[in-house]
């Protein structure tokens, strides 16, 4: 009952405030007692309903980072002249659909911002705009877009095409939120001689217009249907919307109709074209590969640009690896690209609610929170299988994911949460044959539990008990949600109404019908466990997700990052939230959370610098990491590949320490820091208490390094080009390096060239001939190290400006005035199992009276000089594929063209 009154309240509140201001805290109070009063809600209901205002209250969406080539800005100057009518009756869908007033006034800035380096569609002549909007997985970025939409509509905009990814599920459910954004109709009965007519969304607001639709919710773009209405570009009073794929048919069609149906005698539209590219690194990239899909379609975009006279276009993603990082052969080659994003790019805030890779991967607590490693998965369901694997039973550890999610469902109704979608993430395969069989063990699973929480959940807790799904599900709360405050008491007598009306669906292409639609749902909502593959990693929205379970082998950063259907908005379940991911996996996705936010902060770098989009792209391209990126579009045809990267601002580890070059690299570190001694380089104390030998020569750093073993598999790691780069650097910030031996927590002392120093404990695993330095980050050094070196001045400079937000060490080497290595000296470990308490149980991987393994790190300062800061890196590719080719060499079964 008093769930039900709190809501009540709850709304009346919202309803009663103020449009043009937030209230201030006396002002909510006052309201809430009056209408509380009237209610007759007690104060305990009032001072909730308070907390939960003001917190939404509290959440903002800050001003994005823009760089721009030379534009010249005309918005402010139309501004008065445009009717705001489709951004205005989406604004207020919003704000009836709760969103904070701060994230509303945060997404008109940002959307002003984007459309003022659009072109001005009222612009007479011919011109092209190309862009970029970079955003967070998950994050907001269709509300960012729809916001676009319905602005560059208002301001003259006559066509708006909006590409989604490659699966038609995803460009359905897009469609259906442009019809509830901006065209105020159920798009599935307008393209139809009889039309149905029926509202939804924004047209429930304000009916006096709506746009167009050339597609519609059951339908991609056909030339017959739109030619059988009589539809054309100028017939149409009102801006016309067309959602396609992206998908070489559609697109070739979509291009002649423009062509034979609206085009002048020159073949040209006048008509102003807004493009908007979602999931813009997937599929539209030119890989310069003749005989490939995304070449084609990246020219059937560009064909389509073609045909008019002014266009927009504005890629939009989460992961720009691919757009930045675009691999044609010549920089001059990535300039020329048509879809390059040569005029702006923008990279969006994420509001401060939300629930993204930092807060998972780059957060101390994280790992304990809310990751769980999987470890028993490879024998039933192995990282590597072929489309006739058998799946014959689930491992335990997605069993005990699944009754996370029951206990969890269960929880979230005592909250008071009322009928909400619910869902649960299963990823183990591309294929899908094999996730299909995995959904009907999931669904047997599933099941059992249905029957034991009906036969057992009503009886005492000890009689409970007795049913062996019942005790899994009291472990679980135990192990995960003791803390929840809410007793196993109230959970088990919430189970039946919780658990009964929950699904288990597969998601992929041969579903069809069965595929996910929580539109249907909204009344009761949707508690759903959906098990897929690539259907659930790209842009498709899995609604109330919590609980995931991954276990899949990519190693791409875009492929990962989109994979990542848990980061979104978990605004009151936030704590139930819990990612099943092997170790490898937690490794990666650390590493490319960091490469985002290094992404992002060198946008505002640039910013400040005044720089443009190319010379970003340019740089980006230059990054150590884009080797990787480069790689995978290489994988299929090349031998080998060679780049330019920067060293400038980077770090380097050997994360990959062939067993075989172990003993010489422990020698030639001995020997080594036996010559800093001899040859009487200043050795003193650092900041964190290690060992510093300061301005050592360069040419003594490039001898060290040259002589490391590193590992062929170690694609960033190349010491031997690394070598030769600091042998040959004119640079004078080069000349002079930091030597530091961090000091570890291993038992025994060790001595190092002289050196009485105790080894920094590490987990590593064993691969080809290799030991992966594994970390929680995928790291050889710890967060923080490369402050070794800093002066005082210069670390307080960095710990001011980072606030309360944790120091990336890309910000310390942003104020280095020497490059620095660090000699790592590591006790290393692997991981055997769990003891009773779910802790690993770790097990020595030398034996007694062998040396520690070496690993080495290079951390660079900022280099100016152009030459200065370029290394050649080459990649045996024949290697590498056999380390990484599983997601290369087979695309996911019956995936849809």
């Amino acid at each position: 009952m008093n769930t039900d009154l709190s809501k009540s309240l709850e709304a009346m509140v919202m309803a009663g405030l103020p449009d043009d201001r937030t209230p201030t805290e006396v002002e909510l109070r006052s309201l809430i007692d009056g209408i509380g009063a009237v209610l007759k809600a007690n104060q305990d209901v009032r001072e909730k309903v308070l907390k939960r205002i003001m917190e939404r209250q509290r959440i903002r969406m800050d001003t994005g980072v823009q760089l721009v080539s030379e534009h010249r800005p005309w918005l402010g100057a139309r501004k008065a002249s445009i009717e705001p009518f489709f951004w205005d009756r989406y604004f207020k869908y919003l704000e009836r659909s709760r969103w904070p007033r701060n994230v509303l006034l945060g997404l008109d800035k940002n959307t002003d911002e984007i459309l003022d380096l659009f072109g001005d569609p009222i612009l007479a002549g011919a011109w092209k705009r190309r862009g970029l909007v970079i955003g967070d997985v998950q994050s907001g970025k269709t509300a960012t877009y729809t916001a676009l939409i319905c602005k560059a509509a208002d301001a003259g905009y006559r066509l708006i095409i909006l590409l989604t990814g490659t699966m038609e599920n995803l460009r359905r459910q897009t469609q259906e939120r442009l019809d509830a954004g901006f065209v105020g109709f159920d798009s599935s009965g307008e393209l139809q001689r009889t039309r149905l007519g029926k509202r939804v969304g924004v047209g429930l607001i304000d009916r006096r217009r709506q746009a167009t639709v050339f597609t519609s919710r059951t339908k991609d773009f056909n030339t017959q249907t739109v030619q059988s209405l009589g539809l054309t570009l100028e017939s149409l009073k009102d801006p016309a919307l067309v959602v396609i794929k992206k998908n070489v048919t559609i697109l070739r069609n979509l291009k002649n109709w423009l062509s034979d149906y609206n085009a002048d005698s020159n073949g040209k539209i006048e008509a102003p074209l807004l493009l908007i590219d979602d999931e813009a690194d997937n599929a539209s990239i030119n890989t310069n590969s003749s005989d490939s899909d995304p070449t084609a379609i990246n020219e059937s975009i560009r064909a389509i640009l073609e045909i008019f006279h002014r266009s927009t276009y504005v890629g939009v993603t989460a992961t720009p690896f691919a757009n930045i990082f675009i691999d044609p052969e010549t920089q001059d080659e990535m300039l020329g690209d048509d879809l390059f994003p040569r005029d702006f790019i923008y990279s969006l805030e994420a509001p401060t609610n939300y629930f993204g890779p930092s807060a998972l991967f780059l957060r101390e607590q994280s790992e304990q929170e809310f990751l769980r490693e999987i470890e028993d998965a490879e024998s039933k369901l192995p990282l590597k299988h072929k489309i006739t694997h058998e799946v014959l039973d689930l491992p335990e550890s997605l069993s005990e994911a699944i009754a996370a999610f029951l206990v969890g469902n269960a929880i979230r109704d005592l909250r008071g949460e009322g009928p909400t979608h619910r869902s649960m993430l299963i990823n183990v395969s591309r294929f899908t044959a094999i996730q299909n069989a995995v959904e009907q063990l999931v669904l047997d699973e599933l099941l059992v539990f249905k029957n034991d929480i009906r036969n057992f959940s009503r009886l005492p807790e000890k009689e409970a008990l007795v049913s062996p799904r019942l005790a899994m599900l009291h472990k679980v709360w135990e192990g995960e949600y003791a803390d929840c405050g809410i007793s196993w008491r109230d959970i088990q007598n919430a189970l039946m109404g919780a658990v009964l009306p929950i699904e288990s669906r597969a998601i992929n292409q041969s579903t069809g019908a069965r595929s996910l639609d929580f539109k249907k749902y909204d009344e009761t909502g949707l508690r759903v466990i959906a098990v897929g593959g690539n259907s659930l990693s790209r842009g498709l929205t899995l609604e109330g997700l919590f609980i995931s379970y991954f276990h899949r082998n990519s190693q791409m950063y875009d492929t990962l990052l989109q994979m990542g259907r848990w980061f979104g908005y978990r605004d009151g379940y936030r704590d139930l939230c819990r990612v099943w991911l092997t170790r490898d996996a937690i490794d990666w996705y650390s590493h490319i959370s960091e490469a985002s936010q290094e992404l992002r902060d060198e946008i505002r770098r640039m910013r400040s610098a005044g720089l443009t989009p190319a010379d970003f792209g340019l740089e980006v391209r230059a990054h150590p990491d884009s080797l990787i990126v480069t790689a995978r579009n290489k994988m299929r045809s090349a031998k080998d590949i060679e780049r330019i990267i920067s060293v400038s601002a980077q770090g380097f580890e050997s994360v990959e320490i062939p067993v075989s070059g172990r003993e010489s690299n422990w020698r030639s570190t001995v020997e080594f820091v036996g010559h800093l001694a001899a040859k009487g380089y200043s050795k003193k104390p650092s900041r964190l208490g290690n060992t510093l030998f300061s301005e050592v020569e360069a040419l003594d750093i490039a001898r060290f390094v040259g002589a490391f073993s590193g590992s062929e598999g170690d694609i960033l790691f190349q010491a031997t080009e690394l070598s030769k780069f600091i042998r040959e650097s004119q640079s004078l910030k080069l000349k002079l390096w930091d030597v530091v031996v961090p000091e570890g927590k291993g038992e025994a002392l060790v001595n190092l060239g002289g050196i009485n120093i105790r080894p920094q404990i590490r987990r590593v695993d064993e691969r080809g001939g290799a030991l992966i330095v594994s970390g929680n980050k995928r790291r050889v050094g710890s967060r923080g190290i490369e402050s070794e070196g800093l002066s005082d001045e210069a670390y307080r400079d960095v710990k001011r400006a980072a606030g309360d937000q944790q120091i990336s060490d890309k910000a310390f080497r942003l104020v280095r005035e020497r490059p620095l290595l660090l000699l790592h000296v590591l006790d290393v470990r692997r991981v055997i199992g769990k003891d009773a308490k779910g802790k690993h149980i770790h097990q020595a991987v030398l034996k007694k009276g062998e040396n520690p393994v070496v690993g080495i790190g290079l951390s660079f300062p900022l280099i100016v000089g152009e030459q200065e800061r370029r290394a050649r890196y080459r990649a045996n590719l024949i290697r590498y594929r056999e380390l990484f080719s599983q997601e290369v060499d087979e695309g996911e079964e019956d995936e849809e063209v």
